[in-house]
């Protein structure tokens, strides 16, 4: 009798903790790991082989957690360091579905991070691109920040967030490769997943969802390129959708986007 009474006091405390930790925010997590997914083999005259144009793979599991998890898709020269914490130290988005009750999956998109290993050889150069990637991102005009922009403008935060972009280990950029690795993902998921994307990311997500029915939703933040339009129905405004005039709508059959209407987006 009197373990059961400790082993009943034990069960009560637990749920109390766990109701504490939800209300104060704190992350239970229920299970995580990472693992590699896609990629190709390829072999030399003499036999040797290389595994290469695979996704890193970073996830974790609540407690209690919704069904569908989110799967996070970076932008060009970036990597799963785009949904965690921010230039200034606030809360990524991991953490804060986590909270929420959503599984989340940090993918570093083949030939980026810590998935550089890459099926092309290429030569790294410096790329001296801070300027670019600060006007880009419409922080201001180099080294001048926007007045009311929301981005802070002490140094350690603007250092923080030079330092995030990854090179990309390949000639071009090949969305179809990174495509198939989230294909790849998507197909290790019993339920599938929800897309989180960004930028690049957004023409990759279009093409994940046509290749896979693991698809359940997709959320774009600022899609850059290849938006699908069906074939002979792309206005003239969605052939050019910068000011650069480099991200460009594309033309699918009619069977193809009646598959996004399948998909909450």
């Amino acid at each position: 009798m009197k373990n059961l009474f400790v082993s009943l006091n034990i069960f009560i405390l637990s749920i109390a903790l766990y109701a504490c930790a939800n209300q104060n925010g704190f992350i239970s997590i229920e299970k995580q790991g990472s693992f590699f997914a896609g990629g190709v083999v390829q072999k030399d005259a003499k036999g040797h082989t290389n595994h290469a144009d695979h996704a890193y793979v970073f996830w974790q599991i609540p407690l209690k957690a919704y069904k569908y998890p989110l799967i996070f898709a970076h932008g060009i020269e970036q990597s799963a360091k785009t949904w965690q914490s921010t230039p200034d130290g606030r809360e990524g988005f991991d953490t804060l579905f986590l909270k929420e009750g959503f599984g989340v999956y940090l993918v570093d998109q083949p030939r980026h991070g810590k998935a550089g290993k890459s099926s092309e050889e290429v030569l790294l150069k410096p790329s001296f691109s801070d300027e670019m990637w600060f006007n880009h991102f419409r922080l201001g005009i180099y080294p001048r920040f926007f007045e009311d922009v929301s981005f802070p403008k002490d140094a350690e935060s603007l250092e923080q967030f030079l330092r995030q972009s990854t090179p990309t280990i390949a000639k071009t950029q090949d969305l179809e490769v990174y495509a198939r690795a989230y294909v790849a993902l998507l197909e290790r998921l019993d339920n599938g997943g929800i897309l989180i994307t960004h930028s690049q990311g957004g023409a990759v997500g279009w093409k994940v969802a046509l290749q896979s029915d693991k698809v359940k939703g997709i959320v774009t933040y600022e899609p850059g390129g290849d938006l699908p339009f069906p074939k002979g129905e792309m206005p003239e405004l969605g052939r050019t959708l910068t000011r650069a005039g480099t991200s460009e709508g594309i033309e699918i059959s009619k069977e193809e986007f009646l598959q996004f209407t399948k998909n909450r987006l």
